[in-house]
């Protein structure tokens, strides 16, 4: 191996000087954003991660935080979408002692998987677990499903108000 190898393979990548000089400051970014160290640790290395794999030249700085702030709002509908299933389908009353929580919590629980197994279709269910169980994006399901993304909003769409109609009618 010749010299000027060496001194190469020892010296950062331009990616790499981009990531030493700029991920506090990123990092700091995303947590402004996301009120959680840890959802802005994964923002900002999907970023970079997304760089290496596309095989994106180096940017510039202000494209970084515009790359971050993009993911840190997708990571935020994530958030809210999941938010807003856990508040339309409440699985325990305050109201109650904690036997009677426990209880009513497993007999809704019950009457929702029911509800799942029984009164979706089988797109339907199989949307829901990818979504809620599995935590994909849109666009994932779409692609392991071999559907459309506005198909997949219509199957989840669809099967919360039925399960909705299900679990408050019983």
């Amino acid at each position: 191996m010749l010299p000027q190898d060496k001194k190469q393979m020892n010296e950062p990548t331009p990616l790499g000087q981009l990531f030493a000089v700029h991920h506090e400051r990123l990092l700091r970014f995303a947590t402004a954003l996301l009120h959680s160290e840890e959802e802005a640790e994964d923002a900002v290395s999907e970023v970079f991660e997304k760089l290496v794999s596309d095989g994106l030249p180096e940017t510039e700085v202000a494209l970084l935080f515009v790359a971050v702030r993009h993911r840190c709002i997708d990571r935020l509908r994530q958030l809210k979408v999941a938010e807003r299933v856990r508040r339309r389908l409440p699985l325990d009353e305050p109201s109650l002692t904690a036997w009677e929580q426990e209880e009513e919590y497993e007999q809704r629980r019950a009457t929702l998987s029911k509800a799942i197994e029984t009164g979706l279709t089988t797109p339907m269910r199989r949307t829901l677990q990818l979504r809620y169980y599995e935590e994909k994006s849109y666009r994932e399901i779409a692609e392991t499903m071999n559907i459309s993304q506005v198909a997949v909003y219509k199957h989840l769409r669809n099967a919360l108000e039925r399960l909705r109609k299900i679990v408050t009618s019983e």
